[in-house]
């Protein structure tokens, strides 16, 4: 996958948990969530699934510890 194409994908994932978690945690909550698991594969040789991983790793995250949290 370009870098260029990861990054549209990966952006839409984040854009995508936003619209998800908006009524339930702060945005700057799934910002930093977020860029804590794109960290965890940035060494990742194999780079194909890294948005589906991605976005169900922070998705999961966030539905287990942000249920009922609307601040930072």
């Amino acid at each position: 996958m370009a870098v260029e194409d990861e990054r549209r994908q990966l952006e839409a994932v984040r854009i995508t948990l936003h619209r998800e978690f908006e009524d339930r945690v702060a945005a700057s909550v799934v910002d930093r969530h977020f860029a804590e698991i794109v960290a965890r594969f940035s060494d990742a040789p194999v780079r194909t699934f890294l948005p589906v991983l991605v976005h169900r790793q922070t998705r999961q995250r966030l539905a287990s510890t942000g249920q009922g949290q609307g601040g930072d």
